[in-house]
């Protein structure tokens, strides 16, 4: 039976939920954020009142899910997070940082070996009742809740010496907790306190938890890891449905105003643009591609604009959000100016978290530059107002997020915009290379900002 504290949690969870959809319909992405976490917290702890397993296996699933999400994110291939919303919360700061490894594995995905293996074993305790056969789990979700709330309180303190907190790592500190909580109220109804029967379910030969835990948490981290390697990969290109993925109409006119960076002949029949911001994790990981791809290809030129996720100089953006990434991009083309363009745009890629004005001066040491010439740049009111000019630009042609990457050559002299990111413009120039007839183009996806 449902009692009246149970009901009321799930009913706050429901009515959060309710109030960060209207946030989000009114562009409140913090608002709905905030009040989405605390409703997925409500309906959990609702869950744990109503029963201790379902507790463990409600929390546990949903913290799988966020910690999958930031896995995802963690390989800087579905653009900025949708919890990085400010220069104080930014999800993809944090989640790059050089917290979010361990042994160059993404700990998010160490974390959804842990939620998969609780969701088993909360599923088959349910299942089988009084069992004996899983009578140590509530020890090993305990130990593992309790292990997972102190490794919380130090990513706090990491997200503190960041000056950036990650929401959804928010989001699971409190997930931690609810798991930790409901391992701890089963302990109680054992005659073993939480470490020693811990390990007497690693020890036993008749206890299934630790196997059936493990067993649940390799296949969810090697089935993670096995596409963390494989992600980013050239795509199909087999049919002509296949190439129809790579590409579509722009959402209005490329235009090229002669101030972009450039690398190849200007006479190459292809042409690769790319909108990228130099604090967005994604973009550095595109970057080396565009680098690789005109290197190994003389008939391509590349031309790069800037697009910073930030309101300091793009109004398309609600929130500082990226807070260095305007100052980044007059650094660039300052750069620029002294032909070091690539070189401090790939150290500025390769160092993001280091994108404050000492870290940009340091770096445009690093690349020899003029730094009297740079100051002296630095100041100058056109070049700032060449990165709002190509914001502008974006605006026109309709970028939505970075990278963004448009072609022309392959559709006559009309530009389109790319599908896929860099390995999918490569496959995309290398088919029209070969001859391929590639299908007419398919029309603009249109978004709303």
């Amino acid at each position: 039976m449902l009692d009246k504290v149970t009901i009321g949690l799930v009913g706050l969870g429901i009515a959060a939920a309710i109030g960060a959809a209207i946030m989000l319909s009114s562009d409140n992405i913090l608002g709905a954020l905030l009040l989405g976490i605390s409703s997925g917290w409500l309906v959990c702890a609702g869950a744990l009142k109503l029963n201790r397993w379902v507790g463990a296996l409600v929390s546990s699933m949903t913290a799988l899910g966020v910690s999958l999400y930031l896995g995802v994110q963690h390989k800087g291939l579905a653009g900025d997070s949708i919890c990085s919303v400010s220069s104080t919360f930014d999800c993809d700061k944090v989640n790059t940082s050089a917290y979010s490894e361990v042994l160059g594995v993404p700990i998010a995905f160490f974390g959804s070996a842990f939620y998969a293996a609780v969701a088993l074993v909360a599923l088959l305790a349910l299942r089988s009742g009084s069992d004996e056969r899983y009578g140590k789990a509530p020890h090993l979700v305990a130990v593992g809740g309790g292990a997972s709330v102190a490794y919380s309180i130090y990513l706090a303190g990491a997200s503190m010496s960041l000056g950036a907190w990650c929401l959804f790592c928010i989001s699971l500190y409190g997930l931690n907790a609810l798991i930790f909580a409901a391992g701890w109220q089963l302990v109680k109804d054992t005659d073993q306190g939480i470490v020693a029967g811990a390990i007497a379910g690693l020890k036993s030969k008749t206890d299934r938890s630790s196997g059936a835990m493990l067993g649940g948490g390799l296949v969810v981290f090697i089935g993670a890891m096995w596409w963390y390697g494989g992600a980013g990969s050239a795509p199909a290109v087999g049919t002509a449905t296949d190439l129809a993925k790579l590409f579509q109409a722009t959402e209005g006119p490329v235009t090229l105003d002669g101030t972009e960076a450039s690398l190849g002949s200007t006479s190459a029949p292809y042409m690769v643009l790319e909108f990228a911001d130099l604090e967005c994790p994604s973009c550095a990981a595109s970057f080396p591609k565009l680098l690789d791809l005109a290197k190994a290809n003389p008939d391509v030129r590349v031309l790069f604009k800037h697009y910073p996720i930030s309101s300091i100089c793009n109004s398309e953006v609600q929130g500082e959000r990226h807070k260095n990434a305007c100052d980044a991009a007059v650094a660039a083309e300052c750069a620029g100016d002294q032909g070091r363009f690539w070189d401090l745009t790939r150290l500025m890629f390769a160092n993001q978290r280091d994108l404050d004005e000492a870290g940009r001066r340091f770096m445009a040491k690093q690349v020899a530059l003029d730094m009297t010439a740079f100051e002296a740049c630095l100041a100058r009111p056109e070049i700032a107002l060449g990165v709002r000019m190509d914001v502008a630009h974006a605006a026109e042609v309709g970028v939505h997020a970075t990278p963004s990457i448009y072609v022309k050559g392959v559709a006559g002299d009309t530009w389109v915009q790319v599908r896929g990111g860099m390995d999918a413009a490569a496959a995309l120039l290398a088919a029209h290379r070969d001859g391929r007839t590639l299908p007419p183009t398919p029309a603009a996806t249109p978004h709303s900002h």
